[in-house]
């Protein structure tokens, strides 16, 4: 009897002995990097995936294109798509409580008797199928529909997650797109720099082989002429580092050479102040992160119920349908028994104390809706304060633009005047080069200028929650 029990635990001992004989690999020494090994970098393939996407870069993509090309291609999107459809899945989990739970098992076991002086050894095998059923058929503190109703709020939860995901892959894009085109309107003012400063510096040099000027002239255009090459190569560079913010907001390698086509030279209009409070109070009502924190208020207080319901009695419908077969061997033959058992009935299951686990359930629950609903009323605040500010800065952006073109065409005006007269002998070279300086001081600003009236009128729109890719963009 001893043997066959040693050699039914062998097996049993060994496979415990050997399921988790790993050695966890740590760094040897404070003062030296971890040698990875080949088996701690395993392939997964996602760079070779990114590597494959091959958009049509035959033409400049404008940002409807640059738009639906990021939505295809975010990952953050995709991961709160994910989410959204994990939740999901817990609805149906919630509403499984509605459901009977039906369990089919099997089983063998062997059971033996030594002999005394007045009987014979006995070894017995039960073995055989069964199926049980439990139903709960009422939750006196409704916590079955409290569950779904939980469950439910918190895939509103994520839906409006996604859809608040989806408008930061809209504004990234927005906002990488007019860095580019800024980028590209900063190269070509350099260039004009560059142009202005070499005229300068020609006619600095034929003033002083003509015997009217100085080579302390040339040297001070010369020196204003590198520094508008310096300062082309920096908005060269610059625009390179916008494509590549541009490729990464699209879901792209930032190598990838994107460029972006020309938005329409005409500029949106300016908002009426009278409209603020009806675009706050719209903004709080439609903004998809508001949205979802309202409905984790809702989960929250759900919960609250739900805790509550288990403190209620539960009542149970069973049932079992079973095939035991027993064999019996002995010093003398026995006759195997086969049969069918069942068995039905109802079950009250009733806690009347758990530790106050219960209790405690019921004030976390109460806490955290009460933080839920803190949390909202912040995030409220907060909105309205966005809005407000990304109007304020709206409106600021397109004075600031308009104040800007006045800027260039003074200074322009005055540029071509400063040349005439120095090429007549009126004006002294600092002149020229004060000019030439104040009109590339203009030419930034009015880039700048312009891409700010863009990303703020971006941001104010997702600031009040209607950014998607059908939203009418400026011109």
């Amino acid at each position: 009897m001893k043997n066959e029990i040693s050699r039914l635990l062998a097996p049993c001992a060994l496979a415990t002995l050997f399921a988790g004989c790993v050695t966890a690999p740590t760094p040897g020494r404070t003062d030296r990097p971890w040698e990875p090994s080949s088996e701690s970098s395993v392939a997964s393939g996602v760079w070779d995936n990114l590597r494959q996407r091959q958009p049509d870069l035959s033409k400049p993509l404008t940002l409807a294109e640059l738009t639906d090309l990021a939505l295809h291609n975010s990952a953050a999107t995709r991961q709160a798509w994910h989410t959204a459809r994990a939740a999901a899945a817990q609805v149906d989990r919630a509403q499984g409580l509605f459901m009977p739970a039906l369990t089919a098992d099997a089983g063998a076991s062997r059971s033996g008797v030594s002999a005394t002086p007045n009987s014979f050894d006995m070894q017995t095998i039960q073995y055989g199928p069964g199926i049980q059923l439990n139903y709960l058929v009422i939750n006196f503190g409704g916590g079955r529909a409290a569950a779904v109703e939980q469950a439910l709020q918190t895939v509103y939860t994520a839906n409006h997650t996604f859809n608040r995901t989806i408008q930061d892959t809209l504004l990234g894009v927005e906002t990488a797109y007019f860095n580019c085109i800024s980028a590209q309107a900063g190269v070509e003012a350099a260039l004009a720099n560059v142009a202005d400063a070499k005229k300068a510096l020609e006619a600095a040099q034929a003033r002083n082989t003509a015997g009217m000027g100085t080579a302390l002239d040339v040297l001070q255009a010369q020196a204003a002429y590198d520094q508008s090459l310096y300062s082309q190569a920096a908005a060269r560079g610059q625009l390179q580092v916008a494509r590549g913010a541009l490729a990464l907001a699209t879901g792209l390698p930032a190598d990838m050479p994107l460029v972006p086509a020309n938005p329409d030279t005409e500029l949106p209009a300016s908002l009426a102040t009278n409209d603020v409070r009806r675009t706050i109070d719209d903004a709080i009502a439609r903004r998809p992160d508001i949205a979802a924190l309202r409905a984790d208020l809702a989960a929250k207080r759900a919960a609250i119920q739900v805790a509550h319901a288990a403190s209620w009695p539960d009542l149970y419908l069973n049932a079992n349908l079973n095939r035991p077969y027993y064999e019996a061997f002995t010093g003398v033959p026995q006759q195997g028994r086969h049969e069918w058992t069942y068995g039905t009935g109802l079950t009250v299951q009733w806690d009347l104390f758990d530790g106050w686990q219960t209790e405690s359930q019921i004030r976390t629950a109460e806490e955290q809706a009460k933080a839920a609903e803190a949390t909202l009323e912040q995030a409220e605040l907060n909105a309205c304060a966005d809005v407000w500010a990304r109007f304020q800065n709206y409106e600021t952006a397109l004075q600031k633009y308009a104040f800007s073109v006045a800027y260039s065409k003074s200074a322009t005006a005055a540029r071509d005047l400063a040349s005439e007269a120095y090429a007549a002998g009126l004006k002294t070279v600092l002149d020229l080069l004060t000019a030439d300086s104040q009109l590339a001081s203009a030419r930034s600003q009015q880039v700048v200028a312009r891409q700010e009236v863009f990303t703020s009128l971006a941001n104010l729109i997702y600031a009040t929650g209607r950014l998607t890719a059908d939203t009418p963009q400026p011109k």
